[in-house]
């Protein structure tokens, strides 16, 4: 069977076609639209300029989609949409543009998918402790077998790395004073400390999924002539150290991926305070997330664990 998934984020939206109940991709695609506000504010709301575009990029990944003849289909909104005061709306734009109806995750939803995604990677073992930043929220996820659901315990966290950068930053497009990444692990630290890591099985892999993950796995393999496995968790303090210190043309000269270098010092601001209130030493990068797990549930069957 062959299922599609349409993952709108805050910071891009992406498609996955999958094959079986392990997920094996058959097609994929990403269109870098970012829906979340520009400025923090207490009621977030997608602009009409971005609201469009998001309606657009949705309509054109779902129609790609459809060249595969997918047997089952979703399309699900994070974490911006559970705080946008026009989700609602947004939701019922895309209904029209596509014919699929699109479900809003919650915290929870949404950090079991993750799991379920990350529990089709061979190199993911059990117990583990999974950490998914995106754009608008951090999702943690302590598995103690390989089973498709959670485990012992899922959180989500106001932590990702687009909300952070605005809320913390004052010019993210510039070099980034020490006391302002300084305010921002403190909160990342009071936000995650209550509940890890106690939460953390003992002897757990730490996995990290999510695009800023991505590109500091990118940069540890270059670093060390392109090994696999398990990263050492220094990577994100020394990124960090270099990357605040940079402008944006300096971080995509660099190598981050310009769509990227405006948040990239919030993301590893908060992986390197979860590293330090873990204990993290070493993680596993993978890129099978929330869509994976999704996918993997309509192939197999049971997606209505999950609510679908």
């Amino acid at each position: 069977m062959i299922s599609s998934v349409v993952d709108i984020g805050s910071n891009s939206i992406k498609l996955l076609v999958a094959r079986g109940g392990n997920a094996e991709p058959v097609f994929e695609a990403l269109s870098e639209t970012r829906l979340s506000p520009d400025a923090e504010s207490a009621r977030e709301r997608i602009s009409d300029e971005a609201f469009a575009a998001g309606v657009n990029a949705v309509r054109a990944l779902a129609e790609q989609a459809r060249a595969f003849s997918p047997a089952r289909e979703a399309v699900v909104g994070t974490s911006l949409f559970r705080t946008a005061e026009n989700a609602r709306a947004f939701a019922d734009a895309v209904f029209r543009a596509t014919g699929t109806p699109m479900r809003i995750l919650s915290g929870r939803e949404e950090a079991e998918l993750v799991a379920a995604g990350a529990a089709t990677d061979p190199a993911v073992r059990t117990p583990c402790a999974i950490f998914d930043l995106g754009g608008g929220s951090l999702e943690f996820v302590a598995k103690t077998d390989a089973a498709p659901r959670s485990g012992d315990a899922a959180e989500s966290w106001a932590l990702g790395a687009v909300r952070a950068s605005r809320r913390f930053f004052s010019d993210a497009s510039g070099k980034i004073p020490t006391e302002e990444i300084s305010a921002l692990r403190a909160f990342a630290r009071a936000t995650v400390a209550p509940r890890l890591p106690g939460e953390v099985p003992r002897g757990a892999q730490f996995v990290f999924c999510g695009g800023a993950a991505g590109v500091c796995a990118r940069f540890a393999a270059e670093k060390n002539g392109g090994n696999g496995g398990e990263i050492p968790a220094e990577i994100f303090e020394e990124l960090l150290r270099e990357m605040s210190g940079k402008t944006t043309a300096e971080r995509v000269a660099r190598g981050v991926p310009a769509k990227r270098a405006d948040i990239f010092p919030a993301a590893l601001a908060v992986f390197a305070e979860v590293c330090a209130v873990c204990g993290v030493r070493s993680f596993l990068y993978t890129r099978r997330n929330l869509r994976y797990g999704l996918c993997a549930a309509l192939c197999r069957g049971d997606a209505a664990a999950f609510g679908f």
